[in-house]
């Protein structure tokens, strides 16, 4: 009978069945291998006529559907750029039509400014500002400027032919905040009177005294504007209306009126 086996005997016998008997371990490809296989596969597909017309057909349908995106895009974009142009047109036409209304409204100011302005002047068609006589405590300015034109113009004109004259502006004293004499204006009763005595104020070269009229404050910045031009030789005022001497381009000189201030010359004429 035969001897039964022992624990490490049976063991030892079923390792080595299970080592005849055992599947052979299949190892990983190499990269090489794998290159090889891809390398294959690639050229079978493009050697195939399906794949290329299921690849062609693929990329027709992609190159359609974004061609479709793209047009849909930029319709909506030109729609939009239609729509901001519309309504630019529409604010340039309403930006003209307010630059006109501001033009007619600044051209009637101007020309109401200018009547304004002339009926001012007119007002003061009869009146002379002086300039250099001395101020004196209780003075009789009527008596001292028909005075001066007796004695300094050599005109026959008496107080009688003056309807008013008193002092412009903040009375002179020593120390006080006025450092210079005030000025004289006068109304005369005459316009004839007013233009003899004006005629005559060249025969007071060299002396303190000046006489000229009396402009708006307008024309009396009109004129020194005038005075101050460049391409002006001269200015001066006559029965309130201003004029230059302007130099030409040839070397001479035009008198020309000065209404407004785009009348300056910014060129020689």
């Amino acid at each position: 009978m035969a001897k039964p086996l022992t624990r490490s005997q049976s063991q030892r016998e079923l390792e080595e069945v299970s080592t005849d008997t055992a599947e052979p371990v299949l190892e990983p490809p190499s990269p090489r291998d794998m290159k090889e296989l891809v390398d294959t596969i690639v050229q079978e597909l493009t050697e195939s006529e399906s794949f290329k017309a299921v690849l062609a057909t693929c990329i027709d349908n992609a190159i359609s559907r974004k061609i479709t995106q793209l047009t849909q895009e930029v319709v909506k974009h030109e729609s939009r750029l239609f729509d901001l142009a519309t309504e630019m047109d529409s604010k340039t036409s309403q930006l003209l039509s307010l630059n006109d209304a501001f033009v007619h409204l600044q051209t009637e100011v101007n020309k109401y400014m200018n009547r304004t302005n002339e009926l001012d002047q007119f007002s003061r068609r009869d009146n002379l500002r002086i300039f250099g006589i001395r101020e004196h405590d209780n003075e009789n300015l009527q008596k001292t400027v028909a005075d001066l034109a007796k004695d300094k113009l050599e005109l026959d004109v008496s107080a009688a032919d003056i309807d008013w004259a008193h002092r412009v502006g903040p009375k002179y004293s020593p120390g006080g905040t006025s450092t210079k004499q005030r000025s004289t204006l006068v109304k005369f009763k005459d316009h004839r009177v007013r233009d003899d005595y004006i005629k005559s104020r060249r025969k007071l070269k060299g002396t303190s005294t000046v006489i000229k009229e009396d402009l708006t404050r307008y024309n009396q910045q009109l004129l020194q504007q005038a005075r101050d031009n460049k391409f002006t030789e001269n200015a001066w005022s006559k029965d309130g209306k201003i004029f230059a001497l302007v130099k030409t381009t040839g070397g001479g000189s035009i008198v020309r009126r000065i209404i407004i201030t785009r009348d300056l010359p910014d060129l020689p004429l």
